[in-house]
């Protein structure tokens, strides 16, 4: 085996490196406490489920959708409506229930959202119908970035937005992670945006070590 501390060769029972001296069991003790520390829970973020912004939002392009579909038929649909009557009542139903079922489970999917920043990494966790975890050291991470379009700062929410060294241009969509590069965090719907991001880029400028 090697020292940590020079890098001189020392066998493997021994404690202490002849050549600087260096505590081989002090090494093991430090690490065990940075384990135990990134097992401490410094901050938690949860999104909350935004009832108006996610209507307005889900609602407008589902309408898109409609008119898009109705310009596409448009050559035809006088004689649908002409056929069926109440093609245009049924289209709005079939349009509303899609938008109920779909913010029901929405809801149900922020409700399982989490994101637990630690001494050294963050966890992304979401455990409606298929798990799924993930994990960011905090030394990989290159920028964090607080946005708000318009209708979220009517709403008083915002995105937080992680990105690592290996993040690049591909968009990841992964349910409520939708982010630039697969190795990134983005956090939608936070509430008070600006003092979470302050706390977050806090915990994480603390945790990474000096170059």
């Amino acid at each position: 085996m090697f020292c940590k501390n020079c890098g001189t060769e020392m066998n493997d029972d021994a404690r202490f490196c002849p050549n600087c001296g260096n505590d081989r069991m002090g090494e093991s003790t430090k690490e065990n406490k940075e384990v135990k520390k990134d097992n401490t829970v410094k901050f938690q973020l949860k999104p909350k489920f935004n009832w108006g912004y996610k209507i307005i939002s889900t609602a407008g392009v589902t309408l898109l959708w409609i008119i898009i579909i109705a310009l596409w038929l448009s050559e035809s649909i006088v004689e649908l409506l002409f056929l069926f009557p109440s093609l245009v009542g049924m289209v709005l139903f079939v349009a509303i229930l899609y938008v109920i079922i779909k913010l029901v489970f929405e809801k149900m999917q922020y409700d399982d959202l989490e994101y637990n920043f630690y001494e050294t990494k963050a966890e992304y966790k979401d455990g409606f119908l298929n798990k799924e975890e993930k994990e960011l050291k905090y030394k990989y991470i290159r920028e964090v970035t607080m946005s708000q379009n318009i209708l979220e700062r009517v709403f008083n929410i915002g995105t937080i937005k992680i990105f690592t060294n290996a993040s690049s241009g591909s968009t990841y969509n992964s349910k409520h992670n939708k982010m630039y590069g697969k190795n990134g965090l983005g956090i939608h719907c936070i509430e008070n945006v600006k003092e979470q991001y302050a706390k977050v880029k806090e915990i994480i400028d603390e945790g990474t070590p000096e170059e």
